[in-house]
């Protein structure tokens, strides 16, 4: 199989081996480095870079279905959760032994698999919430700026990762980095804040139920 790069990295060598941090480039969270990686080989540490980058996206939809299933709990429907991740379960079964069988993919199909999985469990969540629900809910208005406002988050991370990074190409590798993910993780959650207000994601009645939350809605000013 030809070898080609997957995900955009750096290697750090030390008395321990070889470091390895993978960056994704989705949005939020996976803006950043993920986990330090430990390997004797590079080869077997960069074989975790695809893997990493498509994991992060399913804690999307494992997010997703932790809530819904709350929601369908809530409403008396207890057992469709226990169906929807069966379907789940069968939908990460077949295409493991589609992807996984086949030798051109290999390993490399199990994370695509589990994010079938999870999208699966999360596309009948939906529905199903949408079909039991008294007030039916608008998912494009209701997803639509969150997702805006997330892509924006993930670009400004990435944006100001990259240039700090660049700017501290000089320096120590392994501090050049912490710093450029601690500027790229704080960008992206003073983007986002300004964001959820000026977009109107979140509502006065969300805050409300915080401590001094009237003060809050009141101070920024929400509706």
């Amino acid at each position: 199989m030809e070898s080609r790069t997957t995900a955009k990295y750096q290697v750090i060598q030390d008395a321990g081996g070889w470091r390895f941090r993978f960056y994704c480039d989705a949005s939020g969270a996976l803006g950043c480095a993920t986990e330090v990686y430990r390997g004797e080989r590079p080869e077997d540490a960069l074989a975790a870079g695809p893997h990493l980058q498509i994991l992060g996206i399913a804690l999307i939809f494992i997010c997703l279905m932790i809530l819904t299933n709350a929601i369908l709990q809530t409403y008396g429907k207890e057992q469709l959760p226990i169906f929807t991740v069966i379907a789940g379960g069968v939908v990460k079964v077949v295409m493991n032994y589609i992807l996984v069988g086949n030798p051109d993919i290999s390993i490399h199909g199990a994370p695509i698999s589990t994010l079938c999985c999870y999208l699966t469990i999360c596309g009948l969540n939906l529905f199903f919430v949408w079909k039991y629900s008294p007030e039916k809910p608008r998912y494009t208005q209701l997803f639509g700026k969150p997702i805006v406002a997330s892509a924006v988050m993930g670009a400004a991370a990435w944006a100001v990762y990259g240039l700090v990074a660049r700017v501290l190409s000089g320096h120590s590798a392994y501090g050049a980095n912490a710093l450029a993910t601690f500027c790229g993780i704080l960008a992206g959650v003073v983007v986002y804040g300004v964001l959820v207000i000026t977009l109107r994601i979140l509502q006065a009645e969300d805050v409300k139920a915080l401590p001094k939350g009237e003060k809050i809605a009141k101070l920024l000013r929400l509706k």
